[in-house]
């Protein structure tokens, strides 16, 4: 006889996704700022540190 478990939700709470949305927010504040200064962009791509040009 086979026993049946509750399935654990693969949704996230919602407190992770405020949290999601607030860092993509909060990137897209400095690529913006960063484009008016024409300051390069500093991002953490493929375990390495790169410079993308405004």
């Amino acid at each position: 006889m086979k026993i049946h478990r509750p399935r654990k939700s693969t949704k996230a709470p919602t407190f992770v996704l405020r949290a999601e949305r607030a860092l993509r927010r909060a990137a897209k504040n400095v690529q913006a700022q960063n484009r008016a200064l024409k300051l390069p962009l500093i991002v953490w791509q493929d375990g390495k540190v790169v410079e993308k040009p405004a």
